[in-house]
C-alpha cells in the first residue's frame, strides 16, 4: 500500500488544546483525529455545529472529511466553504479498511440488517453482494454506536475497528474493501498557516460566472501554476454561477503568483499546507 496514505500529518500542537471533529465517537473521523493528535490534545466530537464552534474559537482546530476517491466531495466541504475565514493547516489521506461489527452474541447467521454511513455502504457494496446478499442495508450515521445501544444480534455495522473497542463489540470480519479506490482525505482547519516544506499544496476557493471561468483558468496557465485537481460545487443561487475548489502545487508564501490571485475578487486562499500525496 502506498506509504503516503499511511502516515498522518505532523502538526505543531503548541497552542492547540481542543480539537473538534465530526462525531460521534468510533467513526472514521474520530480515528483520523486520533491518528493526527493522539493524546496530545482534548478531542471533542460534534454531531452538528462543529464549524460554527471552530469559527467562534471554541475549538482550536476542526477535523472533517473533505473528499473521497469513490464519491468525490463530501457534504462537509460545502459547510467549510460557507465559513467566513477557514484556514486549512493539514490534509490527511487515509486508506479505509472496514470492519463488520456486531454484538458478542451475533454471527453471520443471525444478522439480517447491516448499517453504515452512506459512503461506507457504497464502498462495501461489492463485498456485501458476494458475502451477505440477502441482508437489508440501511444508511445511518453513527451506526456502530446504534448497534451497541440496540444490543441485538440481528444487526451489524460497518466502520473502523476503533468502534468495536469503544463499545465492547466484536469484529466478525475486517479488511473489507481496503485499497486505493477507498481513500478519504480529511482537512484540519486551524489558525496559523504552516511554514513551507518544499512539497506543499495551496487550496483555492473560486466563485465565478460561466462567462469568466475561461479567463480565470488562463490566468492559472499564464502564471505557470500546476493545478492538482478541481472540484465544482453549486452556489445554490444562480444556474450560471459556480464555485470551485482548486488545489495547486506550491505554498502561498513562496509563490508570488498565488498571493496575487488572493487579491482578485471571487478568489480566496483556504490554506497552504504540506502535501501528503
Amino acid at each position: 500500500m502506498n506509504e503516503q496514505f499511511k502516515r498522518p500529518p505532523v502538526i505543531d500542537t503548541s497552542g492547540i488544546k481542543r480539537a473538534g471533529y465530526i462525531g460521534p465517537e468510533g467513526t472514521w473521523t474520530h480515528q483520523a483525529t486520533l491518528d493526527i493528535f493522539g493524546d496530545q490534545v482534548e478531542l471533542v466530537p460534534f454531531s452538528d455545529r462543529l464549524f460554527e464552534t471552530y469559527e467562534r474559537g471554541c475549538v482550536d482546530v476542526a477535523c472533517a472529511p473533505a473528499t473521497t476517491s469513490l464519491v468525490g466531495t463530501t457534504p462537509y466541504l460545502d459547510q467549510i466553504l460557507s465559513l467566513r475565514s477557514p484556514r486549512i493547516i493539514a490534509e490527511y489521506p487515509k486508506v479505509l479498511s472496514y470492519s463488520l461489527i456486531a454484538t458478542e452474541d451475533a454471527s453471520f447467521s443471525t444478522i439480517t440488517k447491516v448499517m453504515g454511513h452512506p459512503v461506507a455502504l457504497q464502498e462495501v457494496a461489492a463485498w456485501l453482494d458476494e458475502n451477505m446478499p440477502t441482508v437489508e442495508r440501511v444508511s445511518r450515521m453513527g451506526a456502530t454506536s446504534f448497534v451497541a445501544w440496540q444490543k441485538s444480534p440481528s444487526i451489524a455495522a460497518f466502520g473502523p475497528a476503533l468502534g468495536a473497542k469503544l463499545y465492547n463489540l466484536q469484529i466478525l470480519r475486517t479488511g473489507i474493501e481496503e485499497g486505493l479506490h477507498n481513500v478519504t482525505r480529511w482537512w484540519v482547519l486551524g489558525r496559523k498557516t504552516p511554514a513551507p516544506t518544499g512539497f506543499d499544496r495551496t487550496t483555492l476557493h473560486l466563485r465565478v460566472s460561466e462567462q469568466n471561468l475561461s479567463y480565470v483558468l488562463k490566468m492559472f496557465s499564464k502564471e505557470n501554476l500546476f493545478v492538482l485537481n478541481i472540484y465544482e460545487r453549486p452556489t445554490c443561487e444562480r444556474l450560471d454561477t459556480h464555485q470551485y475548489v482548486i488545489d495547486v502545487a506550491g505554498h502561498v508564501s513562496t509563490n508570488p503568483a498565488l498571493a496575487a490571485l488572493a487579491a482578485i475578487d471571487g478568489i480566496r486562499i483556504l490554506g497552504s499546507y504540506p502535501r501528503l500525496y
